[in-house]
Order: structure tokens, then C-alpha cells, then sequence
């Protein structure tokens, strides 16, 4: 084994199982280049904001700031009032040698770049989003539609930056101020791209199990996307965190596998397999414990699934809706 392959084991575990990899060609496909619209802010040039942000100008200023109509050639005078207000100056001077520094934006682009282009090999019908770098207030992490992918910078500054140490702990806390760090740009970007992106007509929200196997594939998909990252990372979890779930995999299936928890229709009660928290807060699940569980349970059962089913490509995962065939795959570990 080369030492190459060695750190993939280490970073990613020793569970291989089945890979996709995309052709050289696939990385010539193009991808929409990033508007960054903080600078584009910084115009002060309605006609310049309008043709650089398209309708995701809107729902910037409409729904993400809420400072005006997007249609509005006043907003140019708002966009000055919040770019110096004295809550968010700071924030975006921070943004400037943090998240959003050159050389960390190029990075990030670059990961995103790449899954895009894996992603519409395997998906060749899918119209991909433009990158839009930007500043909500901590509104929004991640904003994502099927043409656009809004990106909150100021939530990706680092855990021990001063600012995000002053954000109000009961409405940040402490497990969401861990994950402010802006190597979990690309990943947090994308999966909740993925999610958004394949919601209709494959969401279902009716029972446990069915929202187990969106989740799994969803992640399955983003792992195929993402090889260069830490399976941990796209969880948005800590390489220990990562290890506690593949450590404690049987206890949790015992946990999830009764009828009445996987085929569960409470919505209230089951969704506390997907939420983020702290930890998942279901049964006996202890507190040393993960959030999402949920997912990562769905994760590792399309994972065996996949494995078994050699003839079914990632188009065609998504279009699996009997979850019967993906349990029986499934064997915890």
C-alpha cells in the first residue's frame, strides 16, 4: 500500500466499499463562475448588481437581508447602510482575512468545482448553480436553490474568532459555533445543495424511513462527488465523532431497526434522528453521542446497498423509492 493510500484509509476508514470515478474529460465540463456579492455591493451600481446577481439578487435582499425590493434601484443606498453598519462592518472585515481571503475562496471553489463537474457526469440532465459568495448577518450558512448557491461567509470564520465568541449562545450554541470553520464551506455548501436539488419528487416526509433513505442517498451521492474530503467532514462532524458512529453502529441500528421506530409516521418523534443538536435525542441514544444519526444510519444502508447492486448507477439510486431491497442490503457492523 502506498503512503498516499494509506492517509485515504486513515481519513476516511478502512470501509472502501463500491467507488465512482469520473473520467479526466469530465473535468472540462463548466461549472458557473462565483460572483462574490460583497464586492458587487460595494458598486453602489444597481444596473452592475442586477446583471451580476439575476433573481438571487432578489431573494438576497428580500428574504436573506430583507432591507428592500430587489427591483428597487434604492436598495444601492441600503446596501451601503449594511455593508458600514457598526454590527456588520466588523463582520465583514473579518470575512476578509478568514472564509472569505482569496486564497480560501479559491479552495473552496476549487472542491465545489470539481463535485459539480463529477456530479453532472452522473447527472448530465442537472443545470448547475453559480457559486454566490455573501454576507447574511448570520441569517443564512447556506441558501440553496436549483440555479443558485448562496454561501454565508460569517459563518465559516473559525471557532476562536472574536466574533463569533460574542454571538448569543442561545441561539448559537456551542455545537454550532464548532462547526464555524471555513474548511466546512465546500461540504456544508454542497449537501445542502444536494438536498435542495433533489427534494422534488424525492423527498418524502410520510414515515422514519423514508427520510433515512433520502438522507442516505443524498450523502452516498456527496461522497461520490467528494472524495478528497473526510467522510467525518460530510456530517459537518469531528473525526471522533465520526468513530463513536462506527463504533456504536449495531447499538444504533437496535435503536432504529423496531417497526415502530423505522416505519414511525410522527414527524415530531422521528425527526429527532435528523435534527442538529449537540447529539441525537432518541431513546437510549446517549448524550456522548453525534447529531443525525438518522442520516448516517441512511448513509451506511444505501452504502450496502450499493455494494450489492453493481448494475445501479447513481441516476438511477435516486430513483429508488421501495426501501425493502436497500434494508435487506443492509448489515450493521
Amino acid at each position: 500500500m502506498t503512503l498516499i493510500s494509506f492517509l485515504w484509509l486513515v481519513f476516511n476508514g478502512c470501509d472502501e466499499g463500491r467507488r465512482f470515478e469520473a473520467p479526466a474529460a469530465a473535468f472540462d465540463a463548466d461549472v458557473p463562475k462565483p460572483v462574490d456579492l460583497r464586492k458587487v455591493m460595494e458598486l453602489g451600481d444597481f444596473d452592475e448588481w442586477q446583471k451580476a446577481t439575476g433573481l438571487f439578487g432578489h431573494a438576497y435582499t428580500e428574504e436573506i437581508l430583507r432591507i428592500g425590493v430587489g427591483d428597487d434601484p434604492a436598495i444601492v443606498t441600503e446596501f451601503k447602510t449594511f455593508l458600514t453598519h457598526p454590527n456588520i462592518a466588523p463582520i465583514e472585515a473579518a470575512i476578509d482575512t478568514t472564509s472569505g481571503a482569496p486564497e480560501r475562496l479559491q479552495q473552496n471553489q476549487e472542491l465545489l468545482t470539481r463535485a459539480f463537474q463529477r456530479f453532472i457526469y452522473w447527472f448530465p440532465e442537472a443545470t448547475l448553480p453559480q457559486v454566490m459568495w455573501m454576507n447574511t448577518g448570520f441569517n443564512y450558512a447556506v441558501y440553496p436553490t436549483d440555479q443558485y448557491l448562496g454561501i454565508g461567509l460569517e459563518w465559516f470564520l473559525g471557532t476562536e474568532h472574536p466574533i463569533v465568541a460574542t454571538l448569543p449562545p442561545e441561539m448559537f450554541p456551542q455545537y454550532m459555533r464548532d462547526r464555524m470553520v471555513p474548511d466546512g464551506i465546500s461540504a456544508s455548501a454542497f449537501r445542502g445543495w444536494l438536498l435542495v436539488h433533489f427534494s422534488n419528487p424525492w423527498y418524502r416526509t410520510n414515515r422514519c424511513v423514508d427520510e433515512l433513505l433520502y438522507w442516505g442517498k443524498v450523502l452516498y451521492i456527496m461522497e461520490q462527488c467528494m472524495p478528497e474530503i473526510p467522510k467525518a467532514d460530510l456530517l459537518n462532524w469531528t473525526p471522533e465523532a465520526w468513530k463513536w458512529a462506527q463504533a456504536h453502529e449495531r447499538d444504533i441500528w437496535l435503536e432504529l431497526q423496531p417497526q415502530d421506530a423505522l416505519f414511525d409516521t410522527d414527524r415530531t418523534h422521528f425527526s429527532k434522528w435528523f435534527n442538529e443538536g449537540p447529539f441525537t435525542r432518541y431513546g437510549a441514544i446517549p448524550q456522548d453521542s453525534p447529531d443525525r444519526l438518522g442520516a448516517y444510519m441512511g448513509w451506511r444502508i444505501v452504502s450496502d446497498f450499493m455494494d450489492k447492486h453493481p448494475e445501479i448507477d447513481l441516476a438511477t439510486l435516486m430513483e429508488v423509492i421501495d426501501i425493502n431491497p436497500v434494508i435487506k442490503s443492509y448489515r450493521p457492523r
